[in-house]
């Protein structure tokens, strides 16, 4: 099953093509406000430098946030557009469990993501030896003692990763004293992690309806439920 995966809820924007094999093609960008002129092009080109047509995509994915308000619009809707014309399944992902999946090891990790406003949205994935995610605490976007008020009842090493390190690393490894591990703010969540990640969920028949996927932006404590991780609708506000 080959799938077209979108990644616009940060300013490094990007978009991938993902099958059983892997990762076939990526194309990264940072375009803080240029979502909307980048992505629909760059699609375009990835397509064509794999010699395919649209209609050889057999399903989308797409980051469904916390993110950037008009990057995840953006993203979302070109999404359900591609789906809905091409009558292909559609699955939206936790921008937050995309980010964890990034840092690509095993143990508890904790993806941030800058929500400016002197907040954060984060959420602490346990990723298990075998690539699969147990969310310990839900997607929240909040100030980082709040957030590290949640985290640290949990025992072990911490890996933080993600831009929302830039403003609060100090604060949070502070709060994890000896306990973090930082995996630096030049993590950013990838479509190629979102592909991979919606695959087998849309092998198995997972996905959500175009017009019932909603962005989860966040400017309040949010919570995902996992079935809405995997596509399940998205968060209504």
């Amino acid at each position: 099953m080959r799938v077209l995966a979108i990644e616009t809820a940060t300013p490094l924007a990007s978009a991938a093509v993902v099958d059983e094999d892997g990762v076939l093609a990526e194309s990264v960008l940072r375009a803080p406000m240029f979502h909307l002129e980048w992505l629909l092009p760059a699609v375009e080109a990835m397509l064509a430098r794999l010699a395919m047509t649209p209609g050889a995509i057999q399903g989308v994915a797409v980051s469904a946030g916390p993110g950037g308000f008009t990057g995840l619009r953006i993203g979302i809707a070109t999404a359900a557009a591609w789906a809905t014309m091409r009558r292909v399944p559609l699955l939206g992902v936790s921008t937050l469990e995309a980010l964890a999946r990034v840092a690509g090891v095993q143990g508890l990790v904790l993806p941030l993501l800058d929500a400016h406003r002197g907040e954060v949205a984060g959420a602490l994935y346990r990723i298990a030896d075998d690539g699969s995610a147990d969310c310990l605490v839900p997607p929240l976007v909040v100030a980082p003692d709040r957030l590290m008020a949640e985290v640290a009842v949990y025992p072990g090493p911490v890996l933080l990763v993600g831009d929302g390190l830039a403003r609060s690393a100090a604060a949070m490894r502070a709060s994890l004293g000896d306990r973090a591990r930082a995996g630096g703010p030049h993590l950013h969540p990838r479509a190629a992690v979102v592909g991979l990640f919606a695959l087998p969920h849309l092998l198995r028949g997972d996905r959500v309806e175009p017009a019932a996927l909603r962005p989860l932006y966040g400017r309040r404590p949010v919570a995902w439920p996992r079935q809405e991780t995997m596509g399940g609708g998205g968060n209504p506000q």
